[in-house]
């Protein structure tokens, strides 16, 4: 495959589409309201829109709608971003083992992680933030999360880099390496985005294995909905004394397991308990 100006373009959509869209509304933000009776003044000191904020998520479509045009300029089947579906029996297969993987990695380096970073209570913080939305809401933010990300990372961007340069570890590292940092921003600090590089590596080996975007999508749906279910259990009372539980290492730990999809509660929604 060659690299033509279409397929460029496209690449650039993929890895730092989300981060171009969301300065770019963050700057028309900043200008619609730092203006007052025509005189100009300092942009707001958080001009960027806010994670809870559910036009943010209804925004990110826009990437995989490009994406989508960008394939059919290219002249290719959605099968070349990776829309493929043996079956409905080897899907819902793929779908389990893609959950069980993620569920052992996080048992596996969870002692890790607890003694690195700040022991999860950034990721307990930003997923508390969530607990202002409805369930529906929730559930849509985790559909969006799911299908527009991995489009955009894997989707797109993956398999055009390895249609280019028939180098998996390097396409594969482009990949996640894009994926991590764009999860950079106001909902999550440093310590979280390492957390989250977790998930994000195990997705993109996921992704090579598997092949198909419909699985990955699954996946990742499935386990941003376990940690946005259970929000309410992170929100930071106001007086910034931890989680309102007031048990901040166990409220933590319960949300890195949470995302992650490692937790008993997690496991009893996914059972229907």
């Amino acid at each position: 495959m060659e690299l033509t100006p279409v397929t460029a373009l496209g690449l650039v959509v993929a890895l730092v589409g989300f981060e171009l869209l969301d300065r770019l509304r963050g700057a028309v933000a900043a200008e619609s309201g730092g203006r007052a009776d025509d005189t100009p003044s300092a942009p707001p000191a958080d001009a960027s829109p806010l994670a809870t904020d559910l036009r943010e998520h209804v925004w990110k479509w826009v990437v995989p709608g490009l994406l989508l045009v960008t394939v059919a300029l290219e002249g290719n089947s959605l099968a070349s971003i990776g829309w493929r579906i043996d079956s409905v029996e080897r899907l819902v297969f793929q779908i389990g083992v893609g959950l069980a993987v993620m569920l052992g990695m996080n048992i596996l380096f969870s002692p890790l992680w607890a003694r690195v970073g700040d022991g999860g209570e950034s990721l307990a913080a930003g997923l508390g933030t969530f607990a202002s939305l409805s369930v529906p809401e929730r559930l849509f933010v985790a559909l969006t999360a799911g299908a527009t990300e991995e489009t955009a990372f894997h989707g797109y961007a993956l398999e055009r880099l390895l249609a280019l340069t028939g180098n998996v570890p390097l396409s594969g590292g482009i990949a996640f390496l894009a994926f991590t940092l764009g999860h950079t921003g106001d909902t999550w600090d440093r310590d979280a985005v390492a957390r989250i590089a977790q998930p994000a590596l195990v997705t993109t080996l996921l992704y090579l294995w598997f092949r198909s975007l419909p699985v990955l999508i699954a996946i990742h749906a499935l386990n941003d909905a376990v940690g946005l279910l259970l929000a309410d259990r992170f929100v930071v009372p106001e007086d910034g004394g931890g989680p309102a539980d007031g048990r901040d290492s166990e409220a933590s730990e319960r949300a890195v397991s949470a995302a992650d999809g490692d937790d008993s509660d997690a496991l009893g929604w996914l059972r229907g308990e």
